[in-house]
């Protein structure tokens, strides 16, 4: 009898058909099976030296299981590690969960972070003496949350006497359906978290029907290295957003500035993007308009590019010359702006506006009480 036989008659058949299962969505996902098991065996040691089982309150933070780095990772990363900070005021036990459906991940290695993560299942499993459970959730995963849960998780949910799903809105135009919410409203207390002032309004918090508290993003000039216009190198950075007009604008810029290096951004650590924006003298972004690569950058003394959203940007935003109205005003734009603006007095006075305007909406100590007052339960618009 070969081993792996005399293994099967030890594993009960309803075991093995189970542990079939498992394996045969890991393949049909694409994953790794044995790495899942390394990782699960990881996870569950961890959560036994760091969390006991008798906890009564609990925040949770849905992540992706995917080690890569984006702004929403980033944002979801902070606010944990700052929660972490304020148990003083909540009184309860932080982890980062992986939201249902993802693979399992034990640590994002692409930024510096503190944060283990674990399997949702598995902390309502272990933590069996819940009353009070918090669930921060990225806005464009709830459908995903609902229909990776369990029985038992639904079960589990159920026997809890608080349960709180906080959405986390990072970029408004990808918040799930109103069916989904309506979901979670029946699970449990709805709230959502802001990331922009621009939709962190009265008007907005009508149209979801739950409160809505502004929280802002870790993002603050003291977290960068500002250098001047002669520290920065002939380069800009671009975005690694798909856009359909995307090649025709670099095609433009590298036709008509030929001294100037092209960078588009992919494949980096986020240490490593720091560095690269700090040494650039220029990044356009081709996504939401005010994201990390347009805020990030002038932060590091750098000038940012892109063309106004109002789904995002404020209309103070208007008034800087390099935030276009549209993708056909930057086309016929950008080249005469960077050249024009590309001396030490011009560049200077115009990076010092941005700067200026940013720095009016991005200060770590207002995200800081921003997370208080939503732990107090005073949100912005309740």
């Amino acid at each position: 009898m070969s081993i792996s036989e005399s293994l099967k008659r030890l594993i009960p058949p309803a075991v093995r058909r189970r542990l079939g299962m498992v394996l045969d969505d890991l393949r049909r996902r694409k994953r790794n099976p044995i790495k899942e098991f390394r990782v699960r065996l990881s996870q569950n040691k961890l959560i036994r030296e760091n969390y006991t089982p008798d906890t009564r309150k609990l925040i949770v933070f849905l992540t992706l299981g995917r080690d890569i780095v984006n702004g929403g990772i980033l944002s979801i990363s902070s606010i944990c590690e700052e929660s972490t900070k304020l148990k003083h005021l909540h009184e309860a036990e932080v982890i980062m969960c992986t939201i249902p459906g993802e693979p399992s991940l034990l640590k994002y290695t692409k930024f510096n972070n503190k944060n283990y993560i674990y399997r949702f299942s598995q902390v309502l499993s272990y933590f069996s003496d819940l009353q009070t459970l918090m669930i921060h959730i990225p806005e464009h995963f709830v459908g995903q949350f609902l229909g990776n849960l369990s029985e038992r998780d639904f079960s589990r949910l159920e026997k809890i006497k608080e349960v709180h799903f906080n959405i986390m809105l990072q970029n408004i135009d990808l918040l799930s359906p109103p069916r989904c919410i309506e979901e979670l409203k029946r699970l449990g207390k709805v709230t959502g978290t802001t990331a922009h002032e621009r939709y962190s309004t009265l008007e907005i918090r009508n149209k979801l029907g739950f409160p809505l508290h502004k929280l802002s993003v870790f993002i603050s000039p003291e977290r960068y290295n500002k250098k001047e216009f002669n520290e920065k190198e002939n380069l800009i950075i671009v975005s690694h957003d798909k856009h359909p007009q995307k090649s025709e604008i670099l095609n433009l810029i590298a036709r008509q500035l030929p001294q100037l290096r092209i960078q588009v951004v992919q494949d980096l650590s986020y240490e490593e993007f720091k560095r690269v924006i700090s040494r650039a003298r220029w990044t356009l972004t081709f996504g939401e308009g005010l994201d990390g690569y347009f805020i990030e950058t002038i932060f590091s003394g750098g000038v940012s590019l892109a063309v106004y959203n109002s789904r995002f940007f404020t209309e103070d935003f208007k008034s800087l010359r390099t935030v276009y109205d549209s993708y056909e005003t930057l086309s016929s734009r950008i080249c005469v702006d960077m050249k024009e603006l590309d001396n030490e007095t011009a560049y200077t006075d115009y990076q010092n506006k941005q700067y200026d305007l940013c720095c009016k909406y991005y200060k770590y100590e207002e995200y800081i009480k921003n997370l208080e007052l939503f732990y107090k339960g005073q949100y912005t618009y309740r």
